[in-house]
C-alpha cells in the first residue's frame, strides 16, 4: 500500500491509475492539436475527439431540440427515461428550470457505475415527476470539478445551483433509502 495522508492506494492499482491519468493528458492534447496524430491513433483518440466535436457541431435544426425535461411528461404516454448529458448547455437549462433532479456522475470504464445503472434506470420510471441525467467525467470534467466529484458513481439532487443531497457508491439500498428521503 502507498498512503498520502488518510488516502492508501494499494500496489496494484497504480499503474491503471497513471495509465488513466496518462491518456487524460494525451486526450486533452489531441483536443487541441499538440498531439501527433499517430499517437492518437494508437491511443484511439481520433474516434473520441470525432464523437465529441460531432455533438458540439451538430445543425441548428438539431440544436432547436428541447433541454432534458422539458418534453410534456404525461406519464402514461411516455415512460422517463435517464438521460446522458450532451452539452453544457443542456445541464445549464436544467439549472435554470429550479426544479429537483437527479444526476449520476460516471465513467465508462467504472465497473461500480455500470454495476448499478439498471437499478438507476427502474428509479427513473418511478419517479417520473424528476429528471434523471448521467454525466461522463471525462467528457465534462469542468462540472465534475465544481461539485467535487472525487469518486464513481456518486449521485447528486440537485435544485438550480444548490445542491440537496449527496450519495455515493453502488449500494441499491442506500441510493433506495437516498432517493425516497429526498423526493418522496
Amino acid at each position: 500500500m502507498i498512503c498520502f495522508g488518510g488516502v492508501c492506494i494499494p500496489y496494484t492499482a497504480v499503474i491503471p491509475l497513471l495509465l488513466m491519468g496518462v491518456r487524460w493528458v494525451l486526450s486533452k492534447l489531441h483536443q487541441y492539436g499538440l498531439l501527433p496524430g499517430f499517437i492518437a491513433d494508437y491511443m484511439n483518440l481520433k474516434q473520441a475527439a470525432h464523437d465529441q466535436n460531432k455533438s458540439s457541431t451538430s445543425s441548428p435544426a438539431a440544436n432547436a431540440k428541447p433541454a432534458a425535461g422539458e418534453e410534456s411528461r404525461d406519464a402514461s404516454a411516455q415512460p422517463n427515461t435517464v438521460k446522458a448529458l450532451k452539452s453544457e448547455e443542456q445541464f445549464n437549462a436544467l439549472l435554470r428550470k429550479d426544479e429537483k433532479f437527479v444526476v449520476k456522475f460516471t465513467a465508462n470504464w467504472c465497473g461500480p457505475c455500470k454495476k448499478i445503472h439498471p437499478f438507476y434506470k427502474q428509479k427513473c420510471t418511478e419517479y417520473k415527476a424528476y429528471d434523471f441525467l448521467t454525466i461522463d467525467v471525462d467528457d465534462f470534467d469542468a462540472i465534475a470539478s465544481k461539485y467535487s466529484i472525487a469518486m464513481m458513481p456518486t449521485f447528486l439532487i440537485l435544485k438550480g445551483d444548490s445542491v440537496i443531497g449527496t450519495c455515493r457508491g453502488s449500494s441499491k439500498p442506500e441510493l433506495e433509502s437516498f432517493l425516497d428521503s429526498h423526493l418522496r
